[in-house]
């Protein structure tokens, strides 16, 4: 990952001085918003911290050390470091590197360790600067390399950090500079150790439906009847903790006073004492005490203190309960006692945990681009009424941290309403800058405000989160509300896939997803913040892929064993699924090609309710009725504008099948006494349109005359 920038003419190498030992290490990159800027590394520092100048909060990039480098060679390695962190990397002799692009902060600590190597064997060999270092040198490292117990991809990066060492040398001063050719000109790194630049295919597995739908359903019904009891206890303890909550107005005065005034409150009202859990016999949570009372929580109460509240002779609890309950689950409480001190970390954690499931999955976000959400990040658009997210793209060389003056547009991105509420449930736990930061509540360590969470922190997340819905809610016949799922741990990374299985093979999924999703079939929105997300492009590509070709072969196999078909397309639906079982297949070694070979075999056959369109623009009633209200062109089928005197209809026994439930139902409704007079009128005349297209298809079946 690399950054555009924009630097001074570069230096003769001649005229290249020693940095100062006080120079800020970052003084030519963006660092995010929150930095400590008077905290940043120096360049005579052992171990440089870079991660403030990375694009993305919640990663985390590992500190630059320089102690296990020799200490002869320690400052000029700094000094090739510092002048990657400052400027562009040179473009390499063959050309292949993008031109005036910084060395991306994510690449570091993986060249730092490359070059800790390279120094190491320098020092092995005597070698006592970088521009001592001889083309039979090189020669010697590269066969050293090659010898490693590591991997072919690490092996290369071994040798591509020596090439990124030769790339820097007319910016380092005179010792620090690699005197040679270009390093094993002619062969790529690869090549040099022997193996094949792997493809960029997405091999992660989708999560199967039947852990994907409870997870989203518990994650949907944690966010609309859990968290907000949730949110209003830990409201209360904050409050009480900061002295804040109205019911501490009821204490005043020195310490004393309030704990007797305390004691006769519970005494009065049949209260007990707050507990410590876990206790037997029960013990009194003096430290809830002292928060219920309004004393300053900076010292506990006093052995004194302490006894006269014990010796109230009040009933203690077993636990320190706060906030209430009001959230049901199949028309009862969802817990039966209220929560407790000690459960809220937690169970804000497990909240949190649900907003994620339901903000990253129905957006089609990546998990990265999630976690960078920043407060204020929902909008509406005023000329449509879409619902959009406005964040930063997840990928791209040319980004850069979120900084006052190196600020991106933002990118919206469509979503659906349960992902506004969700958004709006977590600005309310937390004031922090980001929606899941890093630290969410106050704790024994505080990460700065710069930070957000970790994919791998909510990875663990997510799975805890099943795991406590299938401890706390077991279905009645004992099984797990959320199954495990089969091919492997619940992933934030296989959210975006399994969106785009679950969208294609759902009726009119392909028009939600451009809709709702703002990805599919639409250069609109696709354009909407000026840099296309093509990878999701090539996910649905695959996708539907897969989908047309399990749905010719199953046409196919119904056609085989005698299923009927009637309709003005009849004829054509036979022709399309018959030439498109036919097809032998091709290998598809990318989603690119996934794409190419859809266009030319997806026989365009769209199974609807109770009905099938061979899709022929030409003749598609619904196109022309979008046409006629002067909208866009559609790219396939409108189910929302069909029309039943349309051409490219055709009916299978499958939908006719679904037909004659829904002629019951017209049926039902048209004979109920209690419904008014127009509405049984309607019922009648649809229930005799149904009826007479079954009738047509069953005198087709038996006659074998056109439909």
């Amino acid at each position: 990952m690399t950054t555009p920038a924009h630097s001074s003419p570069l230096p003769s190498a001649a005229s290249v001085p020693w940095p100062p030992d006080h120079v800020t290490v970052l003084r030519n990159r963006p660092v995010r918003l929150g930095t400590d800027t008077a905290g940043l590394s120096r360049f005579a520092d052992d171990i440089w911290h870079i991660r403030p100048a990375h694009p993305d909060p919640h990663t985390k990039v590992s500190n630059i050390s320089f102690l296990p480098f020799p200490e002869p060679l320690r400052r000029q390695f700094r000094a090739v470091l510092l002048a990657a962190l400052d400027h562009p990397q040179p473009v390499e002799p063959n050309g292949r590197q993008r031109a005036a692009s910084l060395v991306g902060i994510g690449s570091f600590p993986v060249l730092i360790t490359d070059l800790q190597l390279f120094a190491r064997w320098m020092s092995e060999h005597s070698l006592a600067r970088i521009a001592d270092v001889t083309e039979q040198d090189l020669a010697e490292y590269l066969s050293h390399v090659l010898r490693l117990a590591k991997s072919p991809a690490r092996k290369a990066d071994a040798v591509c950090a020596v090439r990124t060492l030769w790339l820097f040398r007319d910016l380092v001063p005179e010792p620090c500079r690699l005197n040679t050719e270009y390093p094993w000109q002619g062969l790529t790194a690869n090549a040099l150790v022997g193996t094949r630049a792997t493809s960029g295919e997405n091999r992660r597995p989708r999560i199967q439906d039947e852990t994907m739908e409870p997870l989203l359903a518990w994650a949907l019904l944690m966010v609309d009847q859990i968290g907000p009891d949730i949110c209003a206890a830990w409201r209360e303890y904050t409050q009480l903790k900061l002295g804040e909550h109205p019911s501490q107005t009821a204490y005043s005065g020195p310490a004393r006073d309030r704990l007797i005034a305390y004691a006769d409150h519970c005494r009065r009202t049949g209260t007990p004492l707050p507990g410590l859990p876990g206790s037997n016999p029960h013990q009194v949570n003096y430290n809830h005490v002292q928060r219920l009372v309004g004393l300053p929580c900076k010292g506990g109460l006093s052995t004194a203190q302490q006894r006269l509240i014990s010796g109230q002779q009040l009933p203690i609890a077993s636990d320190s309960f706060v906030g209430t309950i009001t959230g049901r689950i199949q028309g009862r409480p969802w817990r039966d006692s209220p929560l407790t001190v000690h459960e809220l970390p937690g169970l804000w954690r497990l909240l949190s945990s649900a907003l994620f499931i339901v903000v990253c999955y129905l957006s089609g976000m990546r998990p990265g681009e999630v976690l960078s959400l920043r407060r204020g990040c929902r909008s509406t658009d005023e000329a449509t009424g879409q619902l959009l997210v406005n964040g930063r793209r997840g990928k791209g060389y040319d980004r850069s941290p979120d900084a006052p003056e190196t600020a991106e547009p933002l990118r919206p991105w469509v979503v659906v309403a349960p992902v506004h509420d969700a958004i709006a449930l977590l600005e309310s736990l937390h004031d922090k800058p980001y929606l899941f930061p890093a630290q969410p509540h106050d704790g024994t360590h505080r990460a700065p405000d710069s930070r957000a969470r970790t994919c791998g922190s909510v990875n663990r997340a997510i799975t805890d989160f099943a795991s406590w819905v299938n401890e706390s809610f077991r279905r009645a016949d004992g099984t797990d509300p959320i199954p495990a799922d089969p091919s492997g741990n619940l992933n934030a990374s296989r959210f975006r896939r399994t969106l785009a299985r679950f969208i294609v093979r759902r009726p009119r999924g392909l028009v939600a997803a451009a809709l709702q999703y703002g990805h599919v079939d639409t250069k609109v929105t696709l354009n909407y913040a000026g840099a296309p997300d093509t990878e999701w492009l090539q996910d649905v590509a695959v996708e539907k892929l897969e989908f047309v070709l399990e749905q010719i072969s199953d046409d196919a196999q119904r056609l085989g064993a005698g299923e009927h078909v009637s309709g003005p397309s009849a004829d054509e639906y036979r022709r399309r699924i018959t030439e498109g079982a036919g097809f032998p297949g091709r290998t598809v070694i990318s989603p690119r090609s996934a794409a190419r070979l859809l266009a030319g075999s997806d026989p365009q056959v769209h199974h609807g309710e109770g009905l099938t369109c061979v899709w022929r623009p030409e003749t598609a009633a619904c196109r022309a009725a979008r046409l006629a209200r002067g909208l866009p062109e559609p790219a396939g089928p409108d189910e929302s504008e069909c029309r039943s005197s349309c051409t490219n209809l055709a009916f299978t026994d499958r939908d006719i099948a679904h037909r004659e439930q829904d002629l019951r139902d017209w049926e039902t409704a048209a004979s109920d006494p209690l419904a008014p007079r127009p509405l049984r009128d309607r019922a009648a005349a649809q229930a005799e349109r149904i009826a007479s297209l079954i009738h047509r298809h069953e005198r087709n079946r038996t006659e074998g005359a056109p439909a």
